[in-house]
């Protein structure tokens, strides 16, 4: 996960880049790297996960990613240096490997395994997702890739125009469909577990960069420059893993109730009430 500090500017005058390896489950933000001015964040995928592994161990567990990390060399580290699995998302970033996920079979006749409807932000959604075996053509680009998936997901919105007088509701529905590869073999993985994995990554994004700008108002920071925004965004970090790991899950009304339940403070520190 990627995260621009607004407003902020570091001693080159730019805006500071932050790249975080943050939890499924709580929104804990495990470690963040500072993305350097000259570079982007696919350089700096590989040595957060190598400094989180010397204290967090990632090991058996499952890697999600942006697009922009679809890569050979990420695969690579997750699998070998790390002992995880990975979940890439393909776009047209690596074209010639979205080729490999349509062309691995006939999506038409390949079975739907998985099926999630939702209703959120005056729109429905259905997303279906199906499997199959990675073929060598994709094996010869990622040779740890197992499973290919294809995800669909329809979107139905409902708009209404016009005057109060004269009023117009329209229905128009958009149909994206997107592909994904997994280190994960086909048993070792269901539909359910893999859209799963897909749909969390994304959740993420609302968890801790939500979180961060509208609870605790961190594009409006009047602090701006040098090291001090860098550091305030640990701290934010730091308050969002312990609040969620308290039991807190609702991070805005929390920090209201600490300014009169001292006890409760202490509590989500993990520190003894000193009755």
């Amino acid at each position: 996960m990627d995260r621009l500090l607004r407003g902020a500017a570091g001693p080159d005058g730019k805006t500071p880049h932050l790249l975080a390896a943050v939890t499924h489950a709580t929104g804990a933000v495990l470690a963040e790297h500072q993305i350097g001015a000259k570079t982007n964040e696919v350089p700096a995928f590989v040595p957060l996960l190598r400094e989180l592994h010397t204290y967090h161990p990632p090991t058996g567990h499952v890697i999600t990613a942006d697009a922009a990390h679809t890569n050979r060399a990420h695969a690579e580290a997750i699998v070998t240096e790390l002992g995880a699995h990975f979940v890439f998302t393909v776009k047209n970033n690596t074209p010639a490997l979205a080729v490999d996920c349509h062309q691995v079979t006939d999506w038409t006749k390949a079975p739907i395994g998985h099926t999630t409807e939702g209703k959120a932000h005056g729109r429905l959604e259905k997303r279906t997702i199906q499997l199959a075996e990675a073929s060598e053509a994709i094996r010869a680009r990622h040779p740890h890739a197992r499973t290919v998936a294809r995800i669909r997901r329809r979107t139905t919105r409902t708009v209404t125009r016009g005057t109060p007088r004269r009023r117009v509701t329209r229905r128009t529905t958009t149909t994206t469909t997107v592909h994904v590869i997994t280190s994960l073999a086909p048993g070792e993985v269901t539909a359910a577990e893999l859209a799963t994995y897909v749909r969390d990554h994304w959740t993420v994004e609302n968890r801790v960069h939500r979180v961060r700008d509208v609870t605790f108002r961190e594009d409006a920071s009047r602090v701006r420059t040098g090291p001090p925004p860098r550091v305030l965004a640990t701290f934010r970090n730091l308050a969002i893993g312990l609040l969620r790991q308290a039991g807190h899950p609702r991070i805005s009304p929390t920090p209201r109730r600490l300014r009169h339940d001292p006890a409760l403070l202490t509590a989500i520190l993990g520190l003894e009430n000193p009755a």
